[in-house]
């Protein structure tokens, strides 16, 4: 019995399969990859469809590694860190949109540093390499200097955030340039200090950016403000607040109302994350682009690093074959990223995953939720890779 469509025959290299013939075909589109992988996996012995989010998982690390036997052993983690302008003290020009002061921000990178942190341990437990990079934090009231090790200062950053954009463009136009490019070296610098990585996990660390997620989909899209905004970082268990949905609600439409072109940024990328942007998010867009450049999946995190996705599929859409939705966010917005996703990818004849593979209620953010779904990525590889066929196992005889 031979499990896998290019596993050699004994004695012999056996010709290559159907399959491995099209994931080899450099002028066969990945579309058409995809959709060989799909056809082999409704082979397998099993229900067709019944693996539902692993099928898709599997078939696009097919498409994405040109091989019947895809891995996701080499897992790379990359967070960028930034504070926003509207998330600073009424105090200090702000507009409080957050729950938790501006300073977590930085205490969450410390406890990254120190091994402490969510991400840290969910790392460790799925084999995840990890890197942490300051592409922006507000000035903490001691100095720490970063080891280097986990958590690194990136060489260009944006010095104590970005501005409050409800009384002004929270980036310029070069700033937004200079974080996506730190975006793709970073990545790049990553995946070469790994000696490759065939998953990369963009995650996120910054108060308030749920809020500028929030503004940058309503800019983007046009939705209605209230579609978009949820409660972020709650100091509530069941992560409801809806005096700060209120706010944030608010603060969105302020921002929006000031920005009177805001017309002008519906499916204008570049100019909104000048407009209502965050640095963090510049530079997972720009490590998105870095990726796709390279044929790497994307296990896509929650409401956040979504956003994020979304806007480097506007750049680029065939960032859309990359994305792996790993896990449901708690934010509403979510939903609307990805139906724009969706649109963007159907348009340009690319298959997406139009549902994400865990509900639990994640809303941590440090790329907690697709972290958590590696073992599943890898289940899907070996589901692909090592799975036989109905017809191998109605060939087997008992007792061999």
């Amino acid at each position: 019995m031979s499990p896998n469509p290019s596993s050699p025959s004994e004695g012999a290299a056996a010709e290559p399969t159907p399959l491995a013939t099209t994931l080899s075909d450099s002028k066969q589109s990945f579309t058409a990859k995809y959709e060989a992988a799909r056809l082999y996996i409704d082979s397998l012995a099993k229900p067709v469809g019944s693996l539902g989010t692993l099928e898709d998982w599997g078939a696009r690390m097919a498409a994405l590694q040109q091989t019947t036997t895809p891995t996701a052993d080499s897992a790379a983690c990359l967070i960028f860190a930034a504070d926003h302008g509207v998330a600073k003290d009424t105090s200090e020009g702000g507009r409080s949109c957050s729950a938790y002061p501006q300073i977590v921000s930085r205490k969450v990178l410390e406890a990254l540093d120190h091994g402490i942190a969510g991400a840290s341990v969910l790392s460790k437990c799925n084999n995840v390499e990890l890197r942490v990079i300051d592409v922006g934090l507000a000035d903490g009231p001691v100095t720490y200097e970063w080891s280097g090790n986990t958590v690194r200062l990136a060489t260009r950053r944006i010095d104590g955030g970005t501005k409050n954009f409800c009384t002004g463009n929270a980036l310029t136009e070069e700033q937004v340039k200079m974080c996506i490019d730190v975006g793709r070296e970073e990545t790049t610098k990553m995946m070469d200090e790994m000696g490759g990585a065939n998953v990369i996990m963009f995650g996120e660390v910054g108060i308030g950016n749920t809020t500028t997620a929030a503004a940058l989909i309503a800019a983007l899209t046009g939705v209605d403000v209230a579609t978009v905004c949820g409660s972020g970082a709650s100091v509530t268990r069941d992560g409801i607040n809806e005096e700060i949905v209120a706010r944030k609600i608010d603060i969105v439409k302020e921002a929006l109302d000031f920005h009177s072109n805001a017309s002008s940024l519906n499916g204008n990328p570049m100019q909104a994350l000048g407009a209502v942007g965050g640095a963090e998010i510049c530079s997972m867009v720009g490590g998105m682009l870095e990726a796709s450049k390279h044929d790497v999946a994307i296990l896509v995190d929650g409401f956040i690093v979504t956003t994020a996705a979304m806007i480097a599929c506007m750049i680029d859409p065939m960032v859309s074959r990359l994305l792996l939705f790993s896990t449901k966010s708690t934010e509403k917005g979510q939903v609307i990223a990805i139906t724009t996703i969706t649109e963007i990818a159907t348009a340009n004849s690319i298959p997406v995953q139009i549902k994400p593979a865990l509900d639990m209620g994640l809303r941590m953010g440090e790329a907690s939720g697709c972290i958590t779904s590696v073992p599943l990525l890898r289940s899907a590889c070996a589901t692909i890779s090592s799975l036989a066929t109905l017809n191998d196992v109605m060939c087997l005889e008992m007792g061999k």
